[in-house]
Formats: C-alpha cells, sequence, structure tokens
C-alpha cells in the first residue's frame, strides 16, 4: 500500500491514545505513505512526529451531513489511499471511504459499518483494557507483528517558552496541576485542590503552576488566587504545553482529560483523578503514573499524602 489514510476527528485525549496504533502501522509498513485526518490543534502538537508523512486538517462544519460527505469523498478521491482506517466510527467517513472506492476500509462494525470491508467489533463499551491496546486491536487487521509501540513525540525547544520568561523562572521545574474538564461529572470540588496545596506548604507553592483553556481563564484566575500558586491558564497552545511539560515538568496532577495524556505520553510522572470514567480504560498506560479512583472530594483529600508521597518519589 502506497499510502494509508487514518481518520481521527475527536478531540485530544482520543487522539493521543490512538497514535501507538498509527505508529504500529507505520512499522509494519515502512515503506507507505501514512496520512492523517485530524483537527487543526492536534495536526499542530504532532507535525513533527516521525511516522506520520501527511496532514489532512478536519473541520467538523465542512465535514458533517451529506453535502460534508460530498466533500470528504473528493478529498479522498484526490488523494487515492490504499487503505483508510477510520479510528473514530462516524457515519460520513464511512461512506465517504465507500463513495471514494478506497480499496481497503477498516473500522468498527457500527455507525454504518457495512461501508467497511474489513472491520471488527466495537468492545469499547466493556472498558476492560487501556484505550490504547484497543486501537491495537483494530489495525491488528494490518498488522503481521502486533505490539504496543512506545511514542516519542517531539517538544519545541526550551527557548520556544521565552514569552513566558515575566510569568516563570525557566531554568526551574513545576508541578504541572490541570483541574479542569469538559465533562462536569469529572470534576472534583475546590476543597480537594485547597487541601493539597495546603499539604504542600508555602515554600512549595512556588513551585506549582495551574494550566488551562482559555475558556477556563476566568475560573483559573479566581482559583490561582485561592491557591496562591502560579497561573498559566490560558497562556499556552498544546504545543507550547508539550514543549513546557517536556522541559519544565517535574510532575503532572489533572483529571482525565487531554493533558493528562499528553503529559504520560511526554513521559512525566503522573497522577491521574478519576471520578466518573473508567481508569482501567482512560487511565495512563505507560511511564511513571499513580491513579486515584474515588467518588467524591472526601475521598479524594483522604489520598493527598498517597499522591504527595509518589510526586516527591517520582521527580
Amino acid at each position: 500500500m502506497d499510502k494509508i489514510l487514518f481518520i481521527r476527528s475527536d478531540r485530544l485525549g482520543e487522539f493521543l491514545l490512538s497514535l501507538p496504533a498509527i505508529s504500529l502501522v507505520k512499522e509494519n509498513y515502512p515503506e507507505s505513505k501514512i496520512y492523517l485526518l485530524a483537527g487543526k490543534d492536534n495536526i499542530e502538537l504532532t507535525r513533527d512526529i516521525d511516522f506520520i508523512d501527511y496532514f489532512l486538517e478536519y473541520k467538523e462544519d465542512s465535514f458533517s451531513g451529506y453535502k460534508g460527505v460530498l466533500r470528504l469523498t473528493k478529498i479522498l478521491k484526490q488523494e487515492a489511499p490504499g487503505c483508510c482506517v477510520v479510528l473514530n466510527p462516524k457515519k460520513e467517513f464511512h461512506l465517504a471511504a465507500f463513495l471514494a472506492r478506497i480499496p481497503l476500509r477498516v473500522g468498527y462494525d457500527r455507525k454504518w459499518g457495512f461501508c467497511l470491508n474489513k472491520k471488527i467489533r466495537d468492545n469499547k463499551f466493556m472498558e476492560s483494557k487501556p484505550e490504547a491496546e484497543y486501537n491495537i486491536d483494530l489495525v491488528s487487521l494490518l498488522c503481521r507483528e502486533v505490539f504496543i509501540p512506545d511514542i516519542k513525540l517531539p517538544v519545541d525547544s526550551g527557548s520556544s517558552l521565552n514569552f513566558l520568561k515575566n510569568d516563570l523562572d525557566l531554568s526551574r521545574k513545576y508541578l504541572v496541576i490541570h483541574p479542569f474538564t469538559s465533562y462536569s461529572a469529572k470534576r472534583i470540588e475546590f476543597d480537594f485542590w485547597s487541601a493539597l496545596a495546603g499539604k504542600w506548604g508555602e515554600k512549595f507553592r512556588d513551585n506549582i503552576v495551574l494550566i488551562g483553556e482559555k475558556k477556563e481563564l476566568e475560573e483559573g484566575k479566581v482559583l490561582a488566587a485561592k491557591l496562591k500558586i502560579k497561573n498559566l491558564v490560558g497562556k499556552l497552545s498544546l504545543r507550547n504545553l508539550a514543549a513546557f511539560i517536556g522541559h519544565n515538568c517535574s510532575g503532572f496532577i489533572g483529571l482525565d482529560s487531554g493533558p493528562l495524556h499528553l503529559a504520560n505520553i511526554i513521559g512525566a510522572p503522573v497522577v491521574g483523578l478519576f471520578k466518573a470514567s473508567n481508569p482501567k480504560r482512560w487511565g495512563p498506560y505507560r511511564g511513571k503514573h499513580l491513579v486515584v479512583e474515588a467518588a467524591g472530594v472526601d475521598d479524594f483529600c483522604a489520598a493527598i499524602t498517597k499522591v504527595t508521597d509518589f510526586i516527591n518519589r517520582s521527580s
């Protein structure tokens, strides 16, 4: 196969947990060119990775509905891959691959899976193993050798963070906290973060940084002020965040979200806090990590000593 196209259009965490599967296919087909259809921010984050050759930008408004299918079909015909792997099932993707007459169409047998000619049952709902392994199961349909590759995500040099020099001493490493999520059921109440900062004391607080997206800017200001920690909410692009984790992160504590998986894939020690999702599927799957699973704020507070001990041992 001269060209193999992957489609992964969803959010950062799911996207990152697909990278081992894409890498595995490149390992099995080193002469093939690997194409990836993905969101703009995810493309920017991974544009220097060594096992993806070309990127196509996914825009939800452009590829939804019947007109979206026709647009995507036209692009797929122009690119003419020998194989298309749909990593996140969607009717539009399956139909476009069929209409573009891509010879080998790989994906999950749902959401018009009849458009595919090589498929497996989607068992992810069982949540019996890590998401990265489920993605490996899918591409094993194509691969003779099956394993979970070690992903090395390139990050920019430390000098790319010079725009932060008025906020931080970039010669130091910091503990990164990410308490935000788009799924409200995953959130942990302020009392936990206050108790966590209190446990570390005034001296250690100088080494703690709060991160988040621009939409969390106002909430970040309030939280950073209450916790008396440094605030980088809204100041980092995904690519900036990857560089910061790569050069200035001694440890990462966060909810089940994209930044947690980014820190894990880069190799920082991570603590994942799981309240509503299953860590067996969505937890960190490599490197130094600790998972804390609890139903309420009191149980999370009870685990603060365990979290602190892990960070002290790992950083």
